[in-house]
């Protein structure tokens, strides 16, 4: 019967020991390489967030602009004739009050109170039983002409004729100035909104020089 050495067993013992030891200590290392590569990759492939603080909006205060002004020659049956400043956009009763108001005998109704100022304009207030006409100019010989002459009349002036309220003599301001002068009275046809009836009621009230 063959017997085994003792010293001989216990060597081989200890090399299987030794060699699942290092087996093992492989496979850990290799199994821990593995998850340090997955993790890399991982966060390599995870957007990158990043904070930025919002900007503050700052409001600067806009710069203060002057309000456009108007002046308005004012005259007739007020307390203060004269010429006045006026905000833009005023209305004829603003520039009335600034010139002291209307005297007495002022024919307010001849007006239009309601009316927006234009700047240069001359603003007449009436007086009862007062013609409304321009003043008179001088004709050659000593005579005069009362007809009103529509290329140099102001928006009052003009409005003073029958038929002619505020937006029409408005309208011939606007034509004379873009198209030039009225040649003859019967120029003003070619005003929209004057027609043949509205100038047989002023073609004797009128002339062009």
């Amino acid at each position: 019967m063959v017997q085994l050495c003792p010293e001989e067993f216990s060597e081989n013992e200890v090399l299987g020991v030794s060699r699942a030891v290092v087996i093992a200590l492989a496979c850990g290392l290799v199994l821990s390489l593995g998850m340090n590569v997955f993790l890399y990759v991982q966060l390599q492939a995870s957007p990158e967030v990043v904070y930025v603080d919002a900007p503050q909006s700052k409001t600067e205060p806009l710069p203060a602009q002057e309000p456009s002004l108007v002046v308005v020659h004012v005259t007739g049956a007020v307390a203060r004739p004269s010429v006045y400043t006026l905000a833009t956009g005023s209305r004829a009763v603003a520039a009335i009050e600034a010139a002291g108001g209307a005297q007495a005998d002022a024919d307010l109704e001849r007006t239009n109170l309601a009316r927006v100022l234009s700047d240069g304009e001359q603003l007449h207030i009436f007086r009862r039983g007062e013609q409304g006409m321009a003043t008179s100019t001088p004709a050659p010989g000593g005579s005069s002409n009362p007809r009103l002459n529509v290329n140099t009349a102001t928006q009052a002036e003009l409005e003073t004729l029958p038929g002619i309220g505020p937006t029409k003599a408005a309208a011939i301001i606007a034509f004379r100035q873009q198209q030039g002068a009225f040649v003859t009275p019967e120029d003003l046809m070619k005003v929209g909104g004057i027609g043949t009836k509205t100038f047989e009621g002023l073609k004797d009230l009128v002339r062009v020089r």
